[in-house]
């Protein structure tokens, strides 16, 4: 539905313009596709970024307290961690294809395979025959903390791009780096304001 959104749009999205959290006038339905009509800083701390600004119903239901990664978050639990390479891999989870994130303290479910890395192997091919997870078999990956980052492609404007491929794309809080993964690569890359990328939102803990 992602190629449908506009100010009278009330469907489902999940891929965003640059900072539009609502706030400002930068609303997520915004499809313009002049990097000048949206936010134009980093959104680290501010009410552009849309775990600060909005509530998070199933998470809390405040504002405040979800944010956006850092690209050097990021960069650290994809590419920095101890044994990091070992700790993703490209999945499908319930017909779905995207990329699995491994806690550090990862203790694999009975009865369930994990096989880390990427491939260099491209194509929905590759999704079919590595890491292919049920639904319940994933409810017993996510009980142990790995954590599931959907391959949703992007969008232009109002035009959606690899949607049914093996590509995702997600927004850091810095506006010049955003991650990006596809079978056979996992890397830091940049987008303009007005690309639809995926968001994923985190919260600070104590341990």
């Amino acid at each position: 539905a992602n190629d449908n959104i506009s100010n009278t749009y009330n469907g489902w999205i999940d891929l965003f313009g640059w900072g539009t959290s609502g706030y400002n006038g930068k609303y997520p339905y915004m499809s313009s596709e002049e990097d000048s009509d949206y936010y134009s800083n980093d959104i680290d701390g501010t009410n552009y970024d849309w775990g600060v600004y909005n509530k998070i119903s199933n998470g809390g239901n405040q504002a405040g307290i979800w944010r956006t990664l850092t690209y050097r978050e990021w960069d650290y639990v994809i590419n920095g961690r101890t044994n990091a390479s070992n700790k993703r891999g490209v999945a499908t989870v319930n017909n779905k294809n995207g990329l699995v994130i491994l806690p550090d303290n990862w203790l694999n479910p009975s009865g369930v395979v994990f096989i880390s890395e990427v491939a260099s192997n491209d194509g929905s091919e590759y999704y079919k025959t590595i890491n292919n997870y049920t639904l319940s078999e994933w409810e017993k990956m996510e009980a142990k903390g790995a954590v599931f980052l959907p391959a949703a492609g992007l969008r232009s404007g109002t035009n959606m791009r690899m949607e049914s491929s093996v590509t995702g794309h997600y927004w850091s809080s810095s506006m010049e780096h955003n991650l990006y993964f596809f079978s056979d690569d996992v890397d830091r890359g940049g987008s303009v304001n007005y690309s639809g990328l995926s968001v994923r939102l985190v919260k600070d803990v104590q341990n």
